[in-house]
């Protein structure tokens, strides 16, 4: 548990991943995401000052971590669930963000959670997502 508090301490002020740059970038209205594995809501916080209403989702409660980075406005396209990827409830969504998340669901439930992940996201879909790779 340690561990896990010392990642969130060490990304809480971390910029926003990448891909998340280059999706706001492209100037699309903004609308509903989803943030699965949020941890410490580098890109949520990023996705909520670009417009966008952001569920984020985390094993972890990390909710105060990121609620104290956004102003009044901002906290009112905030919600977040504590939720393990086994169990998980997905709301329909534009956008769905799952940076260096998705292997952490355990394999005996991976096709389920990756239904669910299908399922959630609307007609005019969008999927960001980055694994881990060895180089």
């Amino acid at each position: 548990m340690e561990d896990i508090k010392k990642y969130y301490e060490n990304t809480e002020d971390a910029l926003p991943h990448p891909m998340v740059k280059k999706f706001i970038d492209m100037n699309m209205k903004p609308k509903n995401a989803i943030d699965l594995g949020c941890g410490a809501g580098r890109d949520t916080i990023y996705l909520i000052k670009n417009g966008w209403e952001v569920l984020s989702i985390d094993r972890e409660d990390t909710k105060e971590i990121i609620s104290s980075r956004l102003n009044k406005e901002e906290i009112k396209k905030f919600r977040f669930n504590c939720q393990n990827f086994e169990d998980i409830e997905l709301e329909k969504n534009n956008l769905l963000v799952a940076n260096f998340s998705i292997p952490f669901c355990n394999k005996d439930y991976f096709n389920e959670f990756w239904n669910k992940i299908n399922d959630s996201i609307l007609k005019e879909r969008i999927l960001c997502w980055k694994l881990f790779w060895n180089k």
